[in-house]
């Protein structure tokens, strides 16, 4: 009969992990090696760190060699290959797992099984905030047989096969689609990522896909009611059905703008159950598609009162019907608010906003295209929110002043603020000539109208009276500024760029090269004429304020009389040509924010929401592809071209208001 053998571990420090090397030795010869052995009966517990045996290295030795000498969490290296004067005994034979005495714990990749508790917090940076962007990659496809969502079916069966990894889940970034998919194939990809989020009971936030919302039954919206910790919303809301068939009917009957019609019972009630458990959420958007809306007026108020931790509320094109004065008196306590093409509401609605104390948490306030006509209510505003932070207004036509209060003027600061530290102020229609509000504006933080005042962008600056305000600086302009062209049509910049320009200029003569001639400074603009334009673009206001930089450097503000001892001037030179109040602690910021461009005025809008976000590779974008850390050259190794790399995805960032 043969011999049955069995299987023992070598010698090996405990501190250099476990062996790769397995011996196997016959039974009887270990019978009778340990009945030769002299070493005294103790219980397991008992061991010492000196009873296990240590190997001797002829050219290392060292105090960190001795595992009775390891200081706790140090950092070993990779040990070299273990010599062959290593010494046997008995104790060698003991069990691994019991040795307590200072080793590194063995790595993700050795264990054979992970606890709940501790691989919860080991996981938690990786899958705490999942982001797939970009396109499937071409293996992947042919794999699976799949034109997209791979990795989203990839990721949905991980976490169902994990519940202690999917409750750590709170951001979820899905890839857009990577075609415009129609019929069958967009509602396949909408239910497949519903049921990713049926897949993360803690979900809080949901980017990268964004479906409009038409009033009819959806997965992913119920997949997206049942998540109690959601914190972010944004709904896309569509024309449903039934009101595109009214709005066919009543254009056939009426010239002009027609409203949008009212919603069913049913709809409206669908609506408001999505809310019911979103408890926590805290960030609502709302942006209405032409033809859509959210009636009755009492509807959204409504809703916002089924949140009540809302924090940020941000609207967008909302017809008069959803979205009045009244409505704007109902909104809770916020902290960022922005009205973004709200034309239901006026400019006494905005003042009484703000003299209620629900308004006093608000610290950021955006009026985008919204009716602002007066400037008293401005002025109201700003003194009442008492705890704003950021204002930004944009608007085609200025406030203006009413007859009747032309006597405050006298008494400056007219507008201000103690609390604001950023202002964005775009007035589009008056980009050649101050209007009435620019100019009180201006006079109103130069008077110490808004003491904290920090960052200033104003678009429209064409006497620079907002760029003296803040501290001189040698540049405004980007090096690739005078290299790139403006994406708005021609009549809508007054500083266009000659067609017939082949090599680059600076802006001071690329401005004057200009055929057509500038209006004056003090030359009227109509409102509502042909420079009507929903926003200036930032590439024109830094080559206007490099302009206005450079020419004041011909206009130096000091002068300098070199006197020898009898008192003759013997030399006279001018210095410090530059525009800007030295000292002072604003900045004029012509920059855009992050997550937009310099055409669409640097400003977020709620539009922006939807856009890719720097996730597709178009307009000759450089994307991602993994080999950052790849060598070039001739040292560079012929395989390391494809140890790291992946399918070439654009770089993706979070757009937030």
């Amino acid at each position: 009969m043969k011999d049955s053998t069995i299987t023992v571990r070598p010698v090996h420090p405990p501190s250099f992990g476990s062996p790769k090397d397995l011996s196997s030795v016959q039974e009887n010869a270990i019978n009778a090696f340990l009945a030769n052995t002299e070493s005294p009966k103790s219980t397991q517990d008992n061991f010492s760190p000196t009873a296990y045996p240590r190997p001797t290295y002829a050219v290392l030795e060292t105090p960190l060699a001795d595992p009775t000498n390891v200081r706790p969490n140090a950092a070993l290296n990779r040990p070299r290959k273990l010599s062959n004067n290593s010494v046997t005994t008995a104790s060698s034979f003991q069990s691994r797992e019991s040795m307590v005495s200072a080793r590194r714990t063995p790595s993700w990749g050795s264990r054979t099984s992970m606890e709940t508790n501790e691989s919860t917090s080991q996981w938690r940076p990786e899958y705490q905030n999942i982001q797939l962007v970009g396109p499937d990659s071409a293996t992947l496809k042919k794999k699976f047989k799949m034109a997209q969502g791979i990795r989203v079916l990839m990721l949905r069966r991980i976490l169902r096969s994990n519940p202690h990894i999917a409750e750590i889940v709170r951001t979820l970034k899905v890839p857009a689609p990577e075609i415009v998919a129609k019929g069958s194939a967009a509602a396949e990809y909408e239910d497949l990522i519903a049921a990713l989020v049926m897949a993360c009971p803690n979900l809080e936030s949901l980017s990268g896909l964004s479906v409009p919302y038409d009033h009819s039954f959806k997965k992913i919206f119920h997949a997206l009611s049942t998540r109690p910790m959601l914190r972010e919303m944004n709904w896309l809301v569509h024309a449903s059905p039934h009101q595109r068939q009214q709005r066919i009917q009543s254009s056939t009957q009426q010239l002009g703008l027609v409203m949008p019609g009212e919603l069913r019972p049913s709809q409206e009630a669908a609506f408001l159950a999505y809310h019911d458990n979103w408890s926590r959420l805290e960030t609502f958007t709302v942006h209405c598609l032409p033809g859509a809306t959210v009636t009755p007026e009492n509807l959204l108020t409504s809703t916002l009162k089924r949140l009540p931790n809302l924090k940020h509320l941000h609207l967008c094109n909302l017809p008069p019907n959803s979205f009045d004065d009244s409505t704007l008196l109902a909104l809770p306590p916020l902290r960022s608010l922005t009205l973004s093409h709200i034309s239901g509401i006026t400019s006494s609605g905005l003042s009484s906003f703000a003299t209620q104390s629900t308004s006093l948490p608000l610290r950021k306030l955006t009026l985008r295209h919204t009716p602002l006509t007066s400037l008293a209510a401005l002025a109201r505003i700003l003194s009442n929110l008492r705890n704003l932070l950021n204002f930004s207004l944009v608007q085609t036509f200025p406030p203006v002043m009413p007859e009747n209060d032309s006597f405050a003027l006298w008494m400056m600061p007219y507008l201000a603020n103690n609390t604001v530290q950023s202002l964005h102020w775009d007035i589009t229609s008056h980009a050649t000539c101050v209007n009435a509000a620019d100019d009180i504006l201006a006079r109103s933080i130069s008077a110490g109208g808004f003491p904290a005042l920090r960052t200033l962008r104003a678009l429209n600056d064409p006497d620079g009276i907002f760029q003296d305000l803040c501290y001189p600086v040698e540049r405004i302009d980007l090096p690739s500024d005078r290299f790139r062209t403006s994406e708005q049509p021609e009549s809508s910049s007054p500083f266009a760029f000659p067609p017939s320009s082949a090599s680059p200029m600076s802006p001071t003569r690329l401005f004057k090269s200009n055929n057509s001639p500038l209006a004056s400074p003090r030359t009227p603009v109509s409102p509502f004429g042909d420079t009507r334009r929903p926003y200036t673009s930032l590439h024109t206001a830094r080559l206007a304020a490099q302009t206005r930089l450079e020419a004041a450097r011909s206009r130096p503000k000091f002068t300098v009389n070199v006197v020898d001892e009898d008192g003759t001037i013997t030399e006279t030179f001018s210095m410090a040509g530059f525009i800007g109040t030295a000292g002072s602690s604003i900045k004029y910021h012509l920059l855009p924010d992050r997550g937009t461009t310099d055409d669409k005025g640097g400003l977020i809008d709620v539009r922006d929401l939807d856009s890719d976000a720097g996730e597709s590779l178009i307009g000759g974008r450089e994307g991602c592809t993994g080999r950052w850390n790849m060598r070039d050259g001739i040292v560079a190794d012929k395989k390391e071209k494809e140890r790291w790399w992946h399918t070439e995805r654009g770089r993706w960032t979070k757009v937030t208001l």
